[in-house]
């Protein structure tokens, strides 16, 4: 019964403090006469007692949206006002800032509706703001940023209220969005700087933003035709201002080169911080989609990518698609592609997670026409070479792969058409340790002597201890008319498939058994026979 009564009390105890806050609201938006009534609301606002707390926070809200509409939170223009105004003026503005500080904080509760609700009091807050300034709030919308993204806490409803509810359907918040990961990444950031500007970054960043930066920047979209304004008042009222504030002000948020200039300095700030080798692989999983396409200049990606592809292992499979999209859609010089490209051919290959993605790539960067043949033959070559010892997943795709690269370019047909040298006195064919003249080592294609070569590791697969594979290897003792093979049909073989495929597959005709059933447990003449009798 105690602790009934004791739940009880507390309840009392809350509606009353509930009651207390619409009273003071009342009185603050009747008169300015209790406008010192601000400061009990606020105390309730920063208590233990959530209903209590909430709604006092929320009755601040409509307050402070009322005094920025009647102007009483605005600076005065001139020296001349009343001195009484400007301390009363002084003193509201040090209340809303405490206000907007304890809203902040909000952003780090436990509960992930508080953060949200308090995301939402924000942002309204710098509505009001906006519109009695004539200007957007960068500075305070910066702010909610940093608490936002540089929160260990931020959940995962706010980072999606944040994208979701207010910068994909805002184009103003979708702008200052974006100088703010730039500031924030990059305190140097000047977004009315000229080009050639250095991004010298100052403080480190914590591993907080960085993983939620990395979240709301793959969530945010870009700008489409028709977007809204959140500070929708600035516009019309930029018109007292001058012509270059307006500008830079109002026109910038409907300025589709602001925009995209707004992405890529955001981009390349979150670009240079020190990302987590997860965030790393999951940014080169969809730069080519994501980030390159919206880039004012993509090839400000060029020493990202580079040195993501120069990375080695699975870092530089990814950068491929990357770094080939520069090269084609951008043209961007980048002489040591293939030779790189020919480097990550090694047997680690047909174990990692993303080797059907690779062998996608491999055939688009190997199917133009103008490659040198030399080229082609090296990766023909190489991969012949590793079919042998890769497993039979892997052999599947390599042997598809060669007989594409033979078709698509017929001056490399000499390397399955060169004939062995005979003894001329046996008639016996001359093999020696130094008969290939392929060098596996050389890390040059030009240099690795691939055309002189022959492909003789075909014949040796097809006497493959699987036989699909040695079934697909003897295609090139055949006439090359058939077509081209759909890569995509070998790409996703795995060993459960094969086993699947093989157990699955029903006998064309039962298997011959000659067995014969034993008569006994022992033979006639045994010594165990002798023994025993059954």
């Amino acid at each position: 019964m105690s602790l009934k009564r004791k739940h009880g009390g507390a309840k009392e105890e809350s509606r009353t403090l509930v009651a207390r806050v619409h009273a003071l609201e009342q009185n603050v938006l009747s008169s300015h006469q209790h406008l010192n009534d601000i400061v009990e609301i606020q105390d309730i606002a920063a208590s233990d007692d959530g209903e209590a707390a909430f709604t006092a926070a929320t009755a601040l809200g409509r307050i402070y949206a009322a005094l920025w509409a009647k102007g009483l939170l605005q600076r005065a223009k001139t020296d001349t006002a009343d001195a009484a105004a400007q301390q009363v003026g002084d003193w509201l503005r040090d209340q809303y800032r405490k206000y907007t500080a304890q809203l902040r904080a909000q952003l780090a509760h436990s509960e992930a509706p508080v953060q949200v609700a308090a995301l939402r009091l924000l942002l309204q807050m710098l509505d009001k703001e906006g519109a009695a300034l004539g200007a957007f709030p960068s500075e305070g919308f910066q702010e909610v940023v940093a608490a936002v993204l540089g929160g260990a806490r931020s959940s995962e409803h706010l980072l999606r209220a944040l994208a979701e509810s207010y910068v994909n359907s805002y184009d103003d918040l979708r702008l200052h969005f974006y100088r703010s990961v730039a500031r924030l990444a990059s305190p140097d950031y000047d977004p009315f700087a000229g080009r050639g500007r250095r991004h010298v970054r100052g403080e480190p960043v914590s591993p907080a933003f960085v993983q939620n930066a990395h979240v709301v920047l793959g969530q945010v979209r870009v700008r489409e035709a028709g977007a809204a304004l959140w500070v929708a008042q600035v516009a019309s009222q930029n018109k007292s201002q001058g012509p270059s504030q307006s500008k830079s002000q109002g026109g910038a948020a409907l300025s589709a080169a602001a925009h995209t200039r707004a992405f890529s300095e955001a981009w390349l700030a979150f670009l240079r911080l020190p990302l987590t080798p997860d965030i790393f692989k999951q940014v080169l999983l969809t730069i080519h989609k994501r980030v390159i396409p919206h880039m004012g200049d993509a090839k400000q990606l060029m020493d990202f990518l580079s040195s993501a592809y120069e990375a080695g292992g699975a870092v530089s499979l990814l950068a491929l698609n990357g770094l080939f999209t520069l090269i084609s859609e951008h043209n961007l010089n980048y002489p040591q592609f293939y030779e790189k490209l020919y480097a990550l051919l090694d047997r680690n290959l047909f174990h990692v997670k993303y080797r059907a993605r690779f062998f996608r790539l491999l055939e688009v960067f190997l199917a133009s026409s103008h490659l040198p043949a030399y080229l082609i033959a090296a990766f023909a070559k190489r991969l012949a070479r590793l079919a042998l010892f890769a497993p039979p997943a892997g052999a599947v795709t390599a042997v598809a792969m060669v007989y594409n690269l033979l078709k698509q370019h017929p001056s490399c047909m000499v390397l399955i058409h060169r004939m062995p040298e005979y003894d001329a006195a046996t008639g016996e064919e001359i093999v020696s340790s130094d008969d290939d003249p392929y060098d596996a080592a050389e890390p040059s294609p030009a240099k690795s002597c691939a055309l002189q070569s022959s492909l003789w590791e075909l014949e040796t697969l097809q006497h493959h201890y699987y036989p699909n594979i040695a079934t697909l290897a003897r295609i090139f003792n055949e006439p090359f008319h058939k077509p081209q093979f759909q890569l995509e049909d070998f790409l996703d073989h795995t060993y459960a498939t094969f086993f699947d495929s093989d157990t699955l597959r029903k006998p064309k005709k039962a298997p011959a058994l000659a067995t014969q059933p034993p008569a006994g447990l022992t033979r006639a003449g045994d010594a165990l026979g002798d023994f025993m009798a059954f």
